[in-house]
C-alpha cells in the first residue's frame, strides 16, 4: 500500500453509513479529491476533527479501487475564530459552492488552495472589507484558472478603456455576453444587460487580476459597492460559462 502525503483543507463533507464521511479535500498536490474517512464520526476518532469543514490538516492517504481513503492526519489549522462565526461560516459556503462548482477531480489546484486559505486568513482575522474580500476571491479564482477579465480594450470597437489619458470615466459590463464596452458602444444594447463601472473599479480588477496572489488583497477603494456587484454577475457568467 502506497502512501501518499498532501495538504489540503475540507471544503465539503458528508455523512457516509453511521460513523463514516466522505470529504471533498482541495489539496496541494492532488487537486479536489473525494476522500473516504472511516469511522470519523466516532468521539474518540484520530481525524474527528481533520474531516470538518474549512480544516487545513496534512493528510497521510492510500488508494483504494474507488476513492482515496484517509491514514492519518495532523492538524495545521483549524480557523476556529472563523468556524465560530456564523456570519464567515456564511461567506465560506458562498466561495466552496463556487469552488466545488467549477473545479474538476484530480485537476491542479494548487493555486486555488493558496487563494481560498490566504482569502479565509484575511476573512478570520478582519484584515479587510469582507464584501471586498469576498469580491476580490471571486474575481481572482477565475484568474487562476486561466479565465482573465479582457477590460484593456473595448470589445466592440477596440477602444483602449484604462488609460490615464482618457477623459472616459465609465467602462460598462455587459455580463450576457461577458465583454467590456466604452460608452460609444452601448448606444445599441439593452441597458438591463449592462453594469456602469467606474474608472477606479477597473484599476482594481486590473490589480486583482494581474498581482500575485499573496498580494491580491493590497488595495483599497472608497467604495465596495460596484466591485462587488461586479464580481456577483462576472461570477455568474464565468460559471454558466465553463
Amino acid at each position: 500500500m502506497d502512501l501518499i502525503k498532501v495538504k489540503g483543507i475540507v471544503i465539503r463533507e458528508t455523512t457516509y453509513k453511521d460513523n463514516d464521511k466522505i470529504i471533498t479535500i482541495l489539496t496541494d498536490k492532488l487537486g479536489k479529491i473525494s476522500c473516504m474517512a472511516r469511522g470519523a464520526k466516532k468521539n474518540n476518532s484520530p481525524i474527528l476533527a481533520n474531516s470538518q469543514y474549512l480544516v487545513y490538516s496534512e493528510f497521510v492517504l492510500y488508494k483504494s479501487k474507488n476513492f482515496y481513503m484517509v491514514n492519518s492526519a495532523t492538524i495545521i489549522n483549524m480557523f476556529y475564530k472563523f468556524r465560530t462565526n456564523f456570519d464567515k461560516m456564511e461567506k465560506a459556503f458562498e466561495l466552496t459552492r463556487i469552488i466545488n462548482l467549477i473545479t474538476d477531480e484530480n485537476e491542479d489546484t494548487s493555486l486555488v488552495l493558496k487563494l481560498f486559505l490566504n482569502t479565509i486568513y484575511i476573512l478570520e482575522n478582519d484584515l479587510k472589507n469582507d464584501d471586498m474580500v469576498i469580491a476580490t476571491f471571486k474575481i481572482k479564482l477565475f484568474c487562476v484558472l486561466g479565465f482573465y477579465p479582457n477590460i484593456s480594450k473595448c470589445s466592440q470597437c477596440g477602444q483602449v478603456l484604462l488609460n490615464e489619458s482618457t477623459d472616459k470615466k465609465y467602462v460598462y459590463y455587459d455580463y450576457v455576453s461577458n465583454i467590456f464596452l466604452c460608452d460609444t458602444c452601448i448606444a445599441n444594447k439593452e441597458l438591463k444587460r449592462l453594469i456602469k463601472l467606474n474608472k477606479s473599479t477597473l484599476i482594481a480588477i486590473k490589480y486583482i487580476a494581474s498581482c500575485d496572489i499573496k498580494k491580491v488583497f493590497n488595495y483599497e477603494l472608497k467604495d465596495y459597492s460596484d466591485l462587488l456587484n461586479f464580481s456577483v454577475v462576472y461570477t455568474d457568467a464565468m460559471i454558466n460559462g465553463i
